[in-house]
């Protein structure tokens, strides 16, 4: 349990530390925190620190349509005959009538 008032943590920021900035303010409720923390503040400074060394990793997006070379990895898996003449509908066509039988 937090007990408020209470500080919470960013980096980078203004204030300098070793090997970079951080930046704090000050909480005085759990709404405050909540949002602070929403916003992409930390509890704690070791955590902002953590934070700064984790790569974003964005979401795929799934409803996308496959790309050229995923239909022909596809394709190739599943043994469809395709040359470069094919267009990507007709090799994506050639993968549903393969995975459909």
């Amino acid at each position: 349990m937090t007990e408020f008032p209470a500080l919470v943590y960013k980096v980078p920021g203004k204030y300098v530390r070793p090997y970079g900035t951080y930046d704090f303010t000050g909480v005085n409720d759990a709404e405050e925190l909540k949002a602070k923390l929403k916003e992409g503040w930390f509890c704690s400074l070791t955590e902002a620190i953590d934070s700064e060394d984790k790569e974003i990793v964005e979401e795929e997006d799934d409803t996308a349509p496959p790309t050229r070379q995923e239909l022909e990895e596809k394709a190739t898996e599943l043994g469809i005959k395709f040359d470069g003449r094919f267009s990507d509908k007709k090799i994506a066509q050639l993968i549903d009538e393969t995975l459909a039988k």
